[in-house]
């Protein structure tokens, strides 16, 4: 009984102890944030100098239903930045769309300035216009990010 007795209380302390921690714990309110933290994963990441990118995918919730249309999205999230002791920083967004894939690294800068851009390709995964033979189709593009200023041009498919 009085083992039955220590124990319980060993229980108890331990559960308020546990309790006491996290109450003191804050939650964030920004649900897009929420999201962004739980279902994001690094596509690709670039930390040469002078200018380091991390390309983030972040995926809707769902699955597909019948037709391309009711797929989910996702989001590219490029972050750039230099590695000074006050680094200049900047975050670029890709449109909302049904896939977006990482190619490959085409241009790393040797120095860093406004008119250099590190340089990638992507693809992304668009409906096709045929969907009874495919329901997708892409369309690849050029990026090219510094922490001054971004470009996306789409390239064009070789004959």
């Amino acid at each position: 009984m009085i083992m039955r007795a220590s124990f319980l209380v060993c229980i108890l302390s331990l559960l308020l102890g546990t309790a006491a921690s996290a109450a003191g714990l804050t939650q964030v309110g920004d649900q897009e944030l929420v999201h962004m933290l739980n279902h994001s994963e690094v596509v690709a990441e670039q930390k040469a100098l002078p200018i380091a990118v991390r390309i983030f995918r972040v995926r809707d919730h769902g699955e597909c239903d019948g037709k391309p249309e009711t797929c989910p999205k996702e989001i590219f999230y490029i972050a750039v930045s230099t590695f000074d002791e006050a680094p200049d920083e900047k975050v670029y967004v890709l449109p909302r769309s049904y896939g977006w894939d990482f190619i490959g690294w085409k241009t790393i800068p040797k120095e860093e300035g406004a008119s250099h851009h590190v340089v990638f390709e992507v693809r992304e995964k668009i409906v096709s216009s045929k969907p009874e033979k495919s329901w997708w189709s892409e369309q690849r593009y050029e990026i090219g990010v510094n922490p001054w200023d971004g470009y996306m041009s789409a390239v064009r498919r070789k004959p």
